[in-house]
């Protein structure tokens, strides 16, 4: 866990707060994967998935999210690592008129300052530290959380390698093929000590092999995207000991074209939802994911939802 509790509680001290969490959402299935809560008082609080301390499927916070002025803000322009405040968007009298704040924070929650890592089509991270009945957060309080930011997703990407890592590891062990096949195993010369025929062919197809060794300048990166037509491969390198361990990812490169907005309402295609459907869930108007598919068709160069779909999940 990249955010365990006892940092969540380091991050109070640099920036003071009643309470501080990081929040990890799927808005794409309306659920909640990870809360972890601490509060000035001392109070911690971990909730894996839908916990019954947080159940998105009947909790009023989906239905009223789009009324929040800063997470409404931060979905419909996908910009997520920026660090703002409610009040950068509504006085606190407004505030306090919106329907979520009278559902979930009166009494609780006044100010909200806010800065995440970068967002994908089925996972947003958030940093939220709240004040109630006190002074909101200054320009000082913002600069601290927008110097923390490129850290803190540095922290993230770590300790995802390192997950990743292991469960590849793991199907190693476990003759896991369909997982194994997409991971390279190499001592820091370069010399490849576990990979399959198609994970070899992916490396001297994408960075070339010198010797049939893996080129040091990628063993150099933590990780690596090569472009080649229409295709991208991504590597990820973890080390364990005294191996790399590679983590490779290829995919239609047309798919990086795409905006978050975008690439979030094509998950929900996949998905198998209409318009109406991704609308409601998404809180904006049919129309608008409309327009937005038919910019994303554009820029894939496909002609319907199905060709798109299939971009994003082959297995469509």
């Amino acid at each position: 866990m990249p955010f365990p509790p006892r940092l969540v509680e380091r991050l109070e001290s640099l920036i003071a707060a009643d309470g501080v969490a990081y929040s990890e959402l799927n808005p794409a299935e309306r659920s909640s994967i990870l809360q972890v809560w601490h509060k000035a008082e001392g109070e911690d609080q971990l909730i894996w998935g839908e916990d019954e301390g947080f159940d998105p499927d009947e909790d009023l916070f989906w239905m009223l999210r789009h009324t929040h002025p800063l997470c409404g803000r931060s979905s419909s322009s996908a910009d997520w690592t920026s660090a703002r405040k409610v009040s950068d968007f509504a006085t606190l009298r407004e505030f306090r008129r919106t329907p979520i704040y009278d559902a979930l924070y009166r009494g609780e929650i006044d100010h909200w300052l806010e800065v995440g890592l970068v967002p994908e089509p089925r996972r947003t991270r958030a940093f939220i530290f709240t004040r109630f009945d006190r002074d909101d957060f200054d320009e000082r309080d913002r600069l601290v959380a927008a110097l923390l930011q490129p850290h803190l997703a540095r922290r993230a990407d770590e300790a995802e390698a390192a997950l990743h890592a292991a469960e590849a590891l793991g199907a190693i062990e476990d003759g896991s093929l369909e997982e194994a096949r997409r991971v390279v195993l190499c001592a820091g010369s370069g010399v490849i000590e576990f990979a399959s025929a198609s994970s070899r062919a992916l490396l001297k197809d994408y960075v070339g092999l010198e010797n049939g060794r893996v080129p040091s300048s990628v063993l150099a990166r933590s990780k690596l995207r090569v472009l080649r037509g229409d295709r991208s491969l991504r590597i990820r390198i973890a080390r364990t000991g005294d191996l790399h361990l590679l983590m490779l990812e290829e995919r239609d490169s047309r798919v990086e074209r795409l905006s978050a907005r975008e690439r979030e309402i094509l998950e929900q295609v996949v998905l198998g939802k209409a318009n109406d459907a991704i609308a409601l869930a998404l809180g904006i108007a049919r129309a608008t994911v409309a327009k937005h598919l038919e910019h994303a068709y554009r820029k894939l160069g496909v002609p319907n939802r199905t060709a798109a779909a299939a971009l994003l999940d082959p297995s469509k």
